[in-house]
């Protein structure tokens, strides 16, 4: 597989997922980003799977008096839902381990996981959400606090390029909350997020 990783700032290619990535882009100045990859394969250059998510600077938001739920809602209702259920969880609040305590963390809201149906199965998405946190720190720079989802079932289409998919009798949506549980998120109270923190 090739990684093509874009944010919005940059795009990075990277050939090679066997081997540390040797290019970072941080993206300085900014409160949060936007920034993804698409994972192709490497003989025809088909998109197997994309992945898009908004970052927030923990530390650049705290070093200047901001709140990062204040940020969040400053870009639209879904990313304020996002970060204002993550941040008042149990799993965002739990203490960082001595690793983490120095690092500048990243707060992250996944907006979209998606492997194109013809490439389900294969374990990609099992793949993606296994080593999530280390493909944006090798790509980006962003070392994870937590993400946070809302699993909903998507298929490019509609105005802005994706649109919810057909899933009237709901296993999309259980087998996508099944294989977030078994990479360790949990669900955030009585909300449809789940969260994982990756600093514990």
């Amino acid at each position: 597989m090739v990684l093509k990783a874009f944010s919005s700032r940059h795009d990075l290619t990277i050939e090679n997922l066997e081997e540390n990535f040797d290019k970072t882009l941080y993206e300085e100045g900014a409160f949060s980003f936007v920034a993804g990859f698409a994972l192709h394969d490497e003989d025809t250059d088909e998109v197997l799977a994309t992945v898009k998510g908004r970052f927030f600077d923990e530390d650049k938001i705290l070093n200047e008096s901001e709140d990062i739920v204040d940020i969040a809602d400053m870009i639209d209702s879904d990313t304020y839902d996002a970060i204002f259920a993550l941040t008042k969880s149990k799993i965002y609040q739990q203490e960082l381990n001595d690793d983490n305590v120095f690092l500048s963390l990243f707060t992250c809201y996944i907006e979209r996981i998606y492997v194109y149906p013809k490439h389900r199965d294969k374990g990609i998405g099992s793949y993606i959400l296994k080593n999530l946190d280390l493909i944006f720190l090798y790509c980006f720079n962003t070392p994870i606090h937590s993400f946070v989802i809302v699993p909903k079932p998507q298929q490019p289409g509609g105005k802005s390029g994706w649109e919810n998919a057909p899933d009237e009798d709901g296993r999309m949506l259980k087998m996508m909350i099944n294989r977030l549980k078994k990479e360790g998120y949990r669900k955030i109270g009585k909300t449809n997020f789940y969260a994982k923190n990756c600093a514990v």
